[in-house]
């Protein structure tokens, strides 16, 4: 049985479950990974100390064990997310704060970039974007292409359009933001070689230049969103912020990337458990620095 196959049958039967029974096993799995020593905990325990210098150990516990409750709570969800009918996930839709920052800008004729950072629930996010104007998703394809083709079937069922993250897939996202529609990234993954280090939390982060280059080129607006995850399946609110800073379409690479990541610090500090601080956010370090994971 390959990886991907065993992946994809766990993801079936955690469907088969109720969102508040995958809720209960993500505090059960969540609370093994903060109390038992291990490298998802690490990780996250870094990335908290990195951001949040100024709260107390104790707070920083707290924020640890939430989040390793929320993040196993995102990954279970996925299940759902992916082999639910569209019909039962609509009912998790539980409001959207902010929709009229995204009309207002297609009322002017303009494209919309959706930043998605990886806060709360993005899956559920991207099938809810439907509803608001048609929507090309960047992604990044699994390195299993089994999982890849799944994957791809699993959104495009929502109404999405894919588009990889090369030179042919940043085309389609340009062409869909010209005809007025709306694109979703996400801002907050490493970007390779093709990004420049600015402030993420106060900490030099490798943080992408796709967007400034886009909304310069298409005139589109930009906005910043995210699923804030209700407790024991209750369902998801939609928020939806204007990113207000002009900074963001500067020529300058790297004033525009802090500007990016200020935008997403604002929505994680709004649900700062649920943001996924199980990423090596910092993993790749400016020159001359030492390493952090």
């Amino acid at each position: 049985m390959t990886k991907s196959t065993l992946l994809i049958g766990s993801l079936k039967i955690l469907s088969w479950l109720p969102l508040p029974v995958v809720h209960g096993l993500g505090i059960i799995t969540g609370s093994l990974l903060y109390w038992i020593p291990n490298k998802t905990r690490r990780v996250a325990e870094k990335n908290l100390q990195l951001c949040f210098p100024q709260q107390s150990v104790q707070q920083r516990k707290q924020l640890l064990h939430q989040s390793m409750i929320e993040s196993s709570k995102t990954m279970l969800e996925m299940g759902a997310m992916w082999f639910w009918p569209v019909e039962r996930l609509w009912k998790l839709d539980k409001g959207v704060i902010g929709r009229e920052n995204i009309e207002k800008i297609r009322a002017e004729g303009r494209g919309v970039i959706a930043l998605t950072p990886h806060l709360g629930q993005w899956e559920f996010l991207g099938m809810l974007a439907q509803s608001i104007a048609p929507m090309t998703s960047l992604y990044r394809p699994p390195r299993m292409q089994k999982f890849d083709q799944f994957l791809k079937s699993a959104r495009k069922r929502l109404g999405n359009t894919l588009a990889p993250t090369t030179a042919s897939g940043v085309k389609m996202i340009f062409s869909c933001l010209k005809k007025g529609e709306m694109a979703g990234i996400l801002p907050d993954q490493d970007p390779g070689n093709s990004g420049v280090f600015a402030p993420f939390f106060g900490i030099e982060a490798n943080t992408m230049t796709l967007i400034n280059k886009l909304a310069g080129r298409s005139h589109a607006g930009i906005v910043i969103a995210y699923a804030e995850r209700l407790p024991w399946g209750k369902g998801f609110i939609t928020h939806i912020h204007p990113v207000k800073s002009a900074d963001i379409l500067n020529d300058d690479p790297v004033k525009a990337a802090t500007a990016l990541n200020q935008a997403i610090e604002k929505c994680v500090l709004e649900q700062p458990s649920q943001y996924q601080w199980i990423y090596k956010r910092f993993k790749k370090r400016p020159a001359g620095t030492a390493k952090l994971y």
